[in-house]
């Protein structure tokens, strides 16, 4: 299974992920469990997939991450925990 490689991130993408992320009602405390998330260096499926963090939800495939969506919006592809 891959891991999501955030330093490597292309900057388009990660410019667009932190467009997302100020324009989202995003908790605090839901940003701190991303931090977490992130800093574990989870495996992800190499298929689509989903993360709900709560507040918002973080959708990629494979090691990319591909957009944010908010707690209202439905995932697609696998939920992982």
């Amino acid at each position: 299974m891959p891991r999501i490689n955030w330093q490597n991130l292309p900057l388009w993408k990660r410019k667009k992920l932190e467009d997302r992320v100020r324009s989202r009602e995003i908790s605090a405390s839901d940003l701190l469990r991303l931090k977490d998330w992130i800093a574990s260096n989870p495996e992800v499926p190499e298929k689509e997939w989903c993360k709900d963090f709560g507040s918002f939800k973080v959708v990629g495939k494979g090691s990319e991450p591909a957009t944010f969506l908010t707690a209202n919006q439905p995932c697609w592809g696998e939920k992982i925990e």
